[in-house]
């Protein structure tokens, strides 16, 4: 896949994203508006600098044992201790309640995953990640496989070491595979259970968006193989309510279909909705840079949002071959505790995030953030992985001559579904954690890192 976005491309105007950007059509190349990557616009080009709508961007979180931060231009003193700021978002007299700033994380989390962005398809997020981005950090820049790298300096004298945090972007979703008649025919991108799909809303990015629903053919005209209990992919179709002639001219092979089901907030400060995995980690990231703002940070930092987690692993692999960071951390999700899930191996919502541990993980990493977390009196789980790690770690730890790694994971429900649910408690908490040890770095922390300790 060609660079979206090399540091040559012009500058995209990030307002209104959801108004700008279709998914790229196969055929986008022969189309003369485009914006030279395969992506039809919507409006003309506007520099986002000079953008009257800029500072319109700009939500609150706050962990709810933690402190408010802002995403987006931030709005407190300088002079202010993140404490002060946990009084102020717990003392309604003092200032903005909690349950006000958790509704404004709840909202910038809603924006996220209300954008599409299957693996490979990242373009319409990762405007929305770089307008909240942007503010926080020096520079950002987009790698070849469309992973967004943005780049905060630190303050020790050169030759500085640099800290990679990386949460891929890209989600699970389908392709169109063909058309039959009036119904699309679909292929999978990244681990869907067909078992959900029936019955599920879905927007499919042909020359323009198009609603459509999943549907299951009648038993009787299913193959006999078929016709009791899970209906295969393959024998599942999209109907968007055209007729054959309109749905071939709108629709070809190889345009993405998205999950459509809106988001959806329960008791508890829990959500739900498609595209948590990972998208509850990118909006961690945002809050750890949030939190750093105005502290100051000895090393350089990288937040990236990778591309192709759910297929390739393809953007952690290039990005940390790239930026060569001196250790990295991936923040990812893990399996949330429900009815009949083994206690050992899943983890309650609300509680904390997990930390990881295994081959995939430096054992002096693991140490690091256990002790920091229980210093912060921050609620965590440890969790096992005697394998690889199945998340982007596996491809940081091995970029180049290797980088010490470790693994944040934040407990979802119902993974790889329209229906996940996650904790917003627990996006703040990991995002606090990243945060802490972030600014605790030393410049000589290298130096005790070792294998066998």
């Amino acid at each position: 896949m060609d660079s979206l976005a090399n540091d040559d491309s012009p500058q995209r105007n990030t307002d209104n994203y959801s108004d700008r950007y279709y998914y790229p059509d196969p055929d986008a190349h022969s189309k003369p508006d485009t914006d030279g990557h395969g992506y039809a616009l919507r409006t003309p080009h506007r520099d986002h600098a000079s953008s009257p709508h800029r500072d319109q961007h700009t939500h609150c979180i706050a962990d709810d044992d933690l402190h408010l931060v802002s995403i987006g231009r931030p709005k407190r003193n300088p002079n202010d201790h993140p404490r002060d700021l946990l009084d102020q978002a717990s003392n309604p007299k003092r200032g903005r309640t909690n349950r006000t700033s958790m509704n404004d994380l709840v909202a910038h989390l809603k924006t996220l995953i209300s954008a599409p962005g299957l693996s490979g398809y990242e373009a319409p997020v990762r405007v929305l990640i770089e307008a909240a981005w942007r503010p926080l950090t020096d520079e950002i820049s987009t790698s070849r496989l469309g992973s967004l790298h943005a780049f905060r300096g630190g303050a020790a004298p050169q030759p500085r070491p640099s800290l990679l945090l990386a949460a891929h972007m890209d989600a699970i979703g389908l392709l169109v595979a063909g058309l039959s008649g009036e119904f699309i025919r679909l292929a999978r991108v990244g681990g869907i259970d067909a078992r959900v799909l029936p019955g599920q809303i879905v927007t499919v990015h042909g020359r323009k968006e198009l609603s459509g629903v999943i549907v299951r053919p009648p038993s009787h005209l299913l193959p006999p193989e078929n016709r009791q209990g899970i209906t295969a992919l393959e024998n599942l179709l999209v109907d968007t309510g055209l007729n054959a002639r309109e749905l071939a001219r709108l629709v070809r092979p190889g345009n993405p279909v998205s999950f459509a089901q809106p988001p959806t907030e329960l008791n508890g400060e829990t959500l739900v909705g498609h595209s948590l995995d990972n998208r509850a980690s990118i909006a961690a990231l945002t809050h750890c840079l949030a939190a750093l703002k105005d502290r100051q940070v000895g090393w350089d930092l990288w937040a990236v949002a990778t591309s192709q987690e759910e297929v390739t692993l393809g953007g952690a692999s290039t990005s940390a071959f790239q930026l060569r960071p001196s250790l990295a951390v991936a923040v990812d999700v893990t399996f949330a505790s429900s009815p009949g899930s083994p206690a050992h191996k899943t983890y309650p919502l609300g509680k904390g995030p997990t930390l990881g541990w295994g081959p995939n993980i430096h054992p002096a990493l693991y140490q690091a953030f256990k002790k920091l977390a229980e210093r912060l009196e921050i609620p965590f789980s440890m969790e096992v992985t005697p394998q690889h790690s199945g998340t982007d770690a596996i491809a940081l730890q091995v970029a180049a001559e290797g980088v010490p790694t470790m693994l944040i994971s934040i407990p979802l429900r119902n993974m790889h579904t329209p229906v996940e649910m996650v904790s917003c408690k627990d996006i703040a908490r990991a995002g606090r954690l990243l945060a802490e040890f972030a600014a605790s770095l030393e410049a000589d922390f290298l130096e005790t890192l070792s294998w066998d300790n």
